[in-house]
């Protein structure tokens, strides 16, 4: 009878144990998501109070289950190790918590910036980065990095004072009395799992759990950082976590979509004949080039006036939109015609790249010499295996360039990439096929004569690193109509993905998927400006300009031919919540959901799922 009642005493300390605990935690939470209000505050300011306490209410929900995960170890640590003393007890309990706000502090400022800049919470999506540490450090250094490290720094030492405080009782409870009784802490942990899956229900909590609002972004604030991430890496130890997501419907209602979208698969004839044959090709993929940066192409912000100018006496693809986020997404669309799915890359399965139909090596086989050009590292984001499956002979990266070259944080400076492809395709045997990446307009925006003053708003920074390849632009282009070779090249200029600079685009923005597409050179047949108005996707280019050289492209199963008019112009973008299919309706654009999310199916199961490709 006295053991029973020794065990319930120490269960009593236990359960006021976890509550001192639990308090300190959701007091964390809720501090640092009117933190998050603050830091964006141009996101948020506009909305009501009312609304902002609405998320700070709804978010407790998962706050709360966050709050028992965080429980457990302390109520194994409780049970298991009665035997140390009170002192030696604590200092071990006490360093445990300790380096876990540290981490937890890392994590919730990392997502401050995250969000800002991807438009969606911390996740598994950092994961592929951190295998590049220079490059993830290179692309914060636009952030605003005093501010963050304060707010770490904060997050760190006033919790711990807190801490100190709030575990005194405790420390009095241990030294009044003998350690925890061995298993007291069992059943009570037991009871955890009940606020960890968000009650007795026959559902688990979710992310829609906490949603409240239309506007996403009041929804996205009431997410907790640390909760989505830990539930995105498990999702990802479940190979089949996406093919759960993304497979939804049936499979005939994939496939009639596609079919509505995709009826000339077969078909290799083009109804405009704009390009010689033989021609060489070269094509610039442009980082972050943004239409919104584009005069010529109607943005509200022009920085390229070299673009500009090259456009008027060029083949202008006026609605093209890119299929993703990310460089490794944007070049698996232009190169190989894969539409971008929201939470992973093609360039992360090297074995379903091996798979995949590519431009260059259709070239290749063509007889042309094909040469792929980049100023940073070539293993970032798997880039090099897929070059190589891609057909490309000869690759151009970071360790081609001289010390001098590399300025930026990233790598070479564009100036000097240019100047390769010129050195390059002076002794190069022709006809070629070249790809050229630029860099310089990537975060941190590190380009010649900037001094980087951290008080320059981001976007004015952004502006000017597309000012700055935009000139390299404008020098290469007249050294490069000077060649041999100009006369029998066409020239396109593509970006990779949008941005949401300038004007802080959420990423489910229409606008932050537009983008431009320019073809030009002098092996293309045209006398002024030509507009090709038709709606379109960087998955279109491999069908477009095969099209041109009279080659079938019936393996780009996701690529129209947008000089075909019996094809239906539309195009779809994913992002890592969502997607959306853009069509012309009575002139206005609008977003096909049920058809997005079936085109989405449908692409997932053809390069993705499990078992597939």
């Amino acid at each position: 009878m006295q053991q029973l009642k020794a065990l319930f005493q120490s269960m009593w300390k236990f359960i006021r144990f976890e509550l001192v605990l639990a308090s300190f935690w959701m007091i964390f939470f809720l501090v640092f998501r009117i933190v998050f209000f603050v830091y964006h505050h141009s996101i948020y300011g506009d909305f009501k109070v009312s609304l902002l306490a609405m998320s700070i209410w709804n978010g407790l929900y998962m706050d709360i289950s966050m709050v028992a995960y965080l429980l457990i170890l302390p109520a194994l640590f409780w049970s298991f190790f009665y035997w140390l003393k009170p002192g030696t007890w604590m200092k071990i309990f006490s360093t445990f918590h300790l380096l876990l706000l540290l981490l937890l502090g890392f994590i919730f400022t990392a997502d401050l910036e995250i969000f800002g800049n991807w438009g969606h919470r911390i996740d598994s999506a950092i994961l592929p980065y951190l295998h590049y540490p220079k490059e993830a450090i290179a692309s914060s250094s636009s952030s605003p990095i005093r501010i963050l490290f304060t707010i770490f720094g904060l997050s760190f030492m006033i919790p711990m004072m807190f801490w100190v405080e709030a575990n005194k009782p405790i420390i009095r409870t241990l030294r009044s009395d003998a350690s925890p009784i061995f298993l007291s802490g069992i059943l009570p942990a037991l009871l955890l799992i009940i606020p960890i899956r968000g009650g007795l229900q026959l559902a688990p909590m979710n992310q829609s759990s906490v949603y409240f609002s239309s506007e996403r972004v009041l929804n996205q604030s009431a997410e907790n950082p640390l909760w989505i991430l830990l539930q995105s890496l498990l999702d990802d130890v479940d190979s089949k976590s996406l093919d759960k997501e993304y497979v939804r419907f049936s499979d005939v209602a994939a496939d009639s979509v596609y079919a509505t979208f995709y009826p000339n698969k077969e078909s290799v004839s083009s109804q405009l004949k704009l390009v010689d044959e033989n021609a060489n090709v070269v094509v610039i993929v442009w980082e972050s080039l943004t239409a919104n940066v584009v005069g010529s192409f109607g943005g509200q912000f022009p920085s390229t006036p070299n673009l500009d100018k090259l456009s008027a006496e060029s083949l202008n693809f006026s609605n093209i939109y890119a299929t993703g986020d990310r460089s490794d997404k944007g070049l698996a669309a232009i190169l190989s015609g894969v539409p971008a799915v929201g939470k992973t890359s093609i360039m992360l399965y090297p074995e379903k790249v091996s798979k995949l139909p590519f431009l260059p090596h259709i070239f290749k086989q063509h007889g042309y010499a094909t040469t792929y050009l980049y100023g940073g590292d070539l293993e970032f984001a798997n880039m090099k295996n897929y070059m190589l499956m891609a057909g490309f002979q000869h690759l151009i990266g970071k360790d081609d360039f001289s010390k001098e070259s590399l300025g930026s944080k990233w790598g070479a400076h564009d100036e000097f990439v240019f100047a390769k492809q010129l050195e390059i395709a002076k002794t190069e045997k022709q006809p070629f096929f070249h790809t050229l990446f630029t860099l310089s307009s990537h975060e941190p925006f590190d380009i010649p004569g900037l001094k980087g003053d951290e008080k320059e708003p981001v976007e004015s920074l952004f502006c000017k690193a597309h000012s700055y390849t935009d000139r390299c632009l404008g020098v290469w282009l007249r050294e490069a109509k000077k060649s041999k070779w100009w006369n029998n090249t066409l020239v396109v200029i593509v970006a990779d993905h949008g941005h949401g600079l300038p004007g802080r685009l959420r990423d489910e923005d229409q606008r932050r998927y537009w983008i431009p597409m320019l073809w030009t050179g002098g092996a293309l047949n045209i006398q002024k400006q030509t507009q090709i108005s038709k709606l379109g996707s960087q998955t279109d280019f491999p069908a477009t300009l095969l099209s041109q050289f009279g080659w079938p492209s019936n393996k780009f199963k996701f690529s129209q031919n947008l000089f075909d008019s019996s094809s239906n112009g539309f195009s779809f973008y994913a992002f890592r919540n969502g997607s959306a299919l853009l069509q012309f309706e009575n002139n206005s654009l609008v977003n096909s959901k049920k058809a997005a999310e079936l085109y989405l199916q449908k692409a997932y199961e053809t390069y993705y799922q499990s078992g597939k490709l």
